[in-house]
């Protein structure tokens, strides 16, 4: 199978902390990725274990004893990829995060192995089809923010872009695009948000050109949408397929 996939969780307040108690972290992450303050940390930890509950769902990475720790996951770049006892899966899996005070949202993306590959799936197996394309996920509940600061982070014919592409749209949809654009590029904000400028793709749906700083125009793949849940505020998010250069 192929696909990607949108896996959203709460944050619980005090779970990094008990998860340390309880020795559920793996190898090197009993440091909560350094975050300083049980919010960051319960972010982070609640990413992490919605990943990997996620790709043992999906059927990723093998139910074996111990599979939490045996998955790890690469540090941030525009490609982040699962690995399995070290060795990235291939084909590759790949992940982006985001998060909001209250929850989480996961975008996994994975490929069947290459046609002409013998080997099967999983650790270890396939060949791959060399460097896959970026991806980011972005998530945010800053609706009346986003209304008010637009010029700060595009311009009203990106919003119509961005619909006519995707949809209905606001403008805290086309700020969670830049994001997962910064994201999918591994420039992060290096480059200004206003600084990747959306403009019409070919006319499919989800489809779009990014120009980023002074580079040529590049296709990109763009899924928006806004998610409620029960006690939570409406959250708007954005996933971004970008190609390499």
């Amino acid at each position: 199978m192929s696909g990607l996939r949108l896996l959203w969780a709460p944050v619980r307040p005090g779970a990094a902390a008990e998860a340390v108690r309880a020795g559920r972290l793996g190898a090197g992450e009993s440091g909560l990725g350094g975050f300083v303050g049980q919010a960051r940390q319960d972010q982070w930890y609640a990413a992490r274990h919605t990943l990997r509950r996620g790709l043992l769902r999906l059927g990723l990475v093998p139910a074996l004893p111990g599979a939490y720790r045996r998955i790890g996951l690469a540090d941030p770049d525009a490609v982040r990829l699962v690995s399995w006892d070290g060795v990235a899966l291939r084909p590759a899996v790949q992940f982006s995060v985001a998060h909001t005070a209250e929850q989480v949202v996961v975008a996994v993306r994975w490929a069947d192995p290459a046609p002409a590959d013998p080997a099967p799936a999983g650790p270890g197996g396939g060949a791959g089809r060399g460097a896959p394309d970026g991806l980011g996920v972005d998530v945010e509940t800053e609706w009346s923010t986003a209304e008010r600061g637009l010029h700060r982070f595009g311009t009203d014919a990106e919003l119509a872009v961005l619909g006519r592409a995707c949809g209905s749209v606001r403008p805290l949809h086309l700020w969670c695009v830049k994001e997962a654009l910064a994201k999918a590029s591994g420039l992060g904000f290096r480059v200004p948000p206003l600084r990747y400028r959306l403009r019409p793709g070919t006319g499919a749906p989800h489809r779009l050109a990014v120009r980023i700083d002074d580079g040529q125009p590049r296709p990109a793949r763009v899924r928006t949408g806004t998610r409620v849940a029960a006690d939570r505020p409406p959250a708007a998010w954005a996933v971004v397929d970008l190609p390499a250069r």
